[in-house]
């Protein structure tokens, strides 16, 4: 039997902590120790008055799982000895002289198939980037750089049209965390066993770079329904402008007010009156408190729209402005500030 430190933060290795416990207390019982390390709790909210605990803490308390907290390097010297390390979503590297302290050092649960996609955003860009197929790899954890382990296991996943960022990392969990206990319950992170291999590559190297906030503008020039959409299932909220006039504008300048679209569906079946440009809206006829707005090739239908300086707004209110809240501008029409 072996002990096990696992390290994690989110919801992604809250579910593979989840599929290595019975490792830890049914038959057969793999792992004599468990603890899940994590960071520090963090205030949030209005005058920092909320701690905001990590998922993977949560759900290893709530299933008699010790947490322990480790968030500079100094600390990891304070931590129990094992034999493994596991690290999935943990986000910040393990130092190297803790894992040479490490009989077999340590894992990792990466969702892509590496070498495609290392770095902090697989899961965003798999979707953002509208590919057909994505993945799951579980590697060694390297001394010194993230995603540049030995490769020991893998599966490949064939992402669905209506796909989005909670219904793929809990797909991805599930299989990582299926490949986490095998490799386990076969004792696959041992070098010295016969039969050990490392699997090569599937992919060329490339980087997941982390979402900008601008990435959640929506350009209705070149965005397709279909586009918008998935974005919106990836990202959540996506923003747009819409032209104003200021009090104080001079000469009759324009300016944009953001607005933040939330609740974004495909809504064809409507067609625009000729010469309607994509970024065009009305309100949406199945719905008075929603927005259809035009794409390069149909429609979305918005269900919570945010005006920058006037709040909430329903999609009847919009399509029929007072001209307090655009200055007399009646146009009716999203643009982008690109």
């Amino acid at each position: 039997m072996i002990r096990v430190g696992f390290f994690g933060a989110d919801e992604f290795s809250a579910g593979c902590l989840k599929a290595i416990l019975p490792l830890r207390f049914h038959t057969p019982k793999i792992i004599s120790h468990l603890d899940v390390i994590t960071r520090s709790p963090k205030l949030t909210g209005r005058g920092l008055q909320h701690l905001n605990e990590f998922p993977v803490a949560k759900f290893a308390s709530a299933n008699n799982v010790n947490v322990l907290r480790a968030e500079k390097n100094v600390d990891f010297g304070n931590l129990p000895d094992y034999d493994l390390c596991i690290a999935v979503s943990y986000g910040k590297l393990i130092p190297s002289s803790f894992l040479r302290s490490l009989p077999y050092g340590g894992l990792n649960v990466h969702p892509s198939l590496l070498s495609q996609y290392c770095g902090a955003a697989p899961l965003q860009r798999a979707l953002l980037n509208q590919d057909d197929v994505t993945g799951v790899t579980v590697q060694t954890l390297h001394p010194t750089e993230f995603d540049r382990g030995a490769i020991l296991a893998r599966d490949s996943y064939k992402i669905k049209p209506s796909e989005t960022y909670r219904s793929l990392a809990e797909e991805l969990s599930r299989r990582g965390g299926k490949l986490l206990y095998d490799i386990l319950l076969n004792r696959m992170y041992d070098c010295n066993i016969p039969g050990y291999i490392t699997l090569p590559p599937v992919l060329p190297l490339s980087y997941a770079k982390k979402v900008q906030p601008s990435e959640r503008q929506i350009n209705w020039s070149q965005y397709d329904t279909f586009k918008i959409v998935r974005n919106f299932n990836t990202l959540g909220q996506l923003y747009t402008f819409k032209r104003y006039k200021s009090r104080k504008s001079r000469n009759g300048e324009l300016k944009l007010r953001r607005v933040v679209l939330d609740d974004i569906r495909e809504a064809n079946g409507y067609s625009f009156s000729a010469g309607s440009i994509p970024g065009s809206f009305i309100v949406d006829p199945a719905n008075k408190q929603r927005l259809l707005i035009k794409t390069i090739d149909g429609n979305v239908s918005a269900g919570i729209i945010k005006v920058e300086s006037l709040g909430s707004v329903s999609g009847d209110r919009m399509s029929n402005p007072t001209k307090k809240m655009f200055g007399g501008i009646y146009d009716n029409v999203f643009v982008s500030d690109k």
